[in-house]
């Protein structure tokens, strides 16, 4: 009996021991969970005062740091990558400085006629020497133009000396201006190399609709004292124009004598390297005693510095007039005065020996280069 009781007793204890040790189980959780409840919670609740305050401290303390230190770091590596792997680092790029144009200014001694504005420049990778008419200022007229009229019709022609081509460059016409703004661009094909022997001359012309267009003068621009392969700004005085010169290219020309029929007989046949910009054509006149005598002329050859002509001129000249002959080959364009020889024997040097030749071989034609000079 005392054995059951003892194991009622027990089991009823048992019993109780653990309902009341569940209890506490329970509330132990209850308190942990509450617990955890309260530690998690000012991380993820927004709805308290106090939450708000302190994630806004915590936002403003943390977040530029947190921004500085990325940002810092991805500069680093972004300078890092292109100190390694980029090629242009350290390379001088000439088109990031650019340099202003050189103004040069080619003033005349003499009274000028006017003022010419330019620009000069080397292309290498068309290989062409670029011209930039830009303006021409304070024209000069001619006089015969001063007594209707205070203003022109002025244009330029451009020409290159030895020649290039074949080709006439020439600007549009100005009407009624004595300051003409052109803005246009011209191009003569040359290599790097050649530059330097080359000369550029610039002629401005009055136009006339009724008569030859009038020269107010020349420029003349010697290529081989300026540094044209970086762009070149010029002012240049335009000089009045001087017939007589200097050197002004060849002529190819031959002469022939028939005793017979008393005729003389030139043959004018092509020039080269004419220091001329557009229409030219030869004057021959014969000179006996220093007079001129009678005069004959070639037709014109328009819009070339090339001309062939292969045209005969003969004049009637009795053998024993013919030592006291001379010949005048003229080469004008328009009304200017390109160049010119004279043939005779009289003459010395190149010109005696050609015409010498002549006369000791009759009924033959003997054909010869001549030099042109403006003397």
């Amino acid at each position: 009996m005392g054995i059951c009781l003892n194991r009622l007793t027990y089991k009823s204890l048992d019993d109780d021991t653990i309902l009341s040790a569940r209890i506490p189980v329970i509330k132990l959780m209850d308190v942990h969970l509450s617990k955890e409840s309260r530690t998690v919670q000012p991380r993820s609740s927004t709805t308290s005062r106090g939450s708000i305050s302190t994630m806004s401290r915590g936002s403003v303390r943390s977040d530029p740091f947190t921004e500085d230190t990325s940002s810092i770091s991805a500069r680093s590596d972004t300078s890092v990558d292109s100190f390694v792997f980029d090629p242009s680092v350290g390379v001088i790029r000439p088109d990031l400085y650019p340099r202003k144009d050189a103004v040069l200014q080619q003033s005349s001694l003499d009274q000028c006629q006017g003022r010419l504005h330019i620009r000069l420049k080397y292309d290498f990778r068309t290989s062409d020497v670029v011209i930039h008419l830009i303006e021409a200022q304070e024209l000069c007229l001619p006089e015969s133009r001063e007594a209707e009229v205070s203003f022109g019709d002025p244009y330029v022609r451009i020409c290159m000396s030895p020649e290039v081509d074949e080709r006439i460059r020439q600007s549009s016409v100005k009407r009624k201006t004595c300051n003409p703004f052109f803005n246009e661009y011209f191009k003569f094909p040359v290599t790097f190399d050649d530059v330097r022997d080359k000369q550029i001359v610039f002629l401005i012309y009055d136009y006339d609709k009724f008569s030859r267009h009038k020269c107010i003068g020349e420029v003349q621009v010697d290529l081989g004292k300026i540094d044209v392969s970086n762009s070149v700004e010029m002012w240049c005085d335009i000089q009045k124009y001087q017939k007589f010169t200097g050197e002004s290219g060849d002529l190819l020309l031959s002469l022939g004598y028939l005793p017979a029929a008393e005729r003389l007989t030139i043959v004018l046949m092509k020039a080269k390297d004419l220091k001329l910009t557009g229409d030219p054509y030869i004057r021959v006149a014969l000179i006996v005693d220093g007079k001129k005598i009678k005069r004959k002329k070639t037709s014109v050859k328009k819009g070339t510095t090339a001309p062939v002509w292969n045209e005969a001129l003969s004049f009637n000249v009795p053998a024993e007039v013919l030592p006291k002959v001379n010949l005048e080959i003229t080469v004008i364009d328009h009304d200017l005065i390109v160049g010119k020889c004279v043939l005779g024997s009289s003459r010395e040097g190149h010109e005696g020996k050609h015409w010498n030749e002549m006369l000791t071989n009759p009924h033959k034609s003997m054909a010869m280069w001549q030099a042109l000079h403006r003397q």
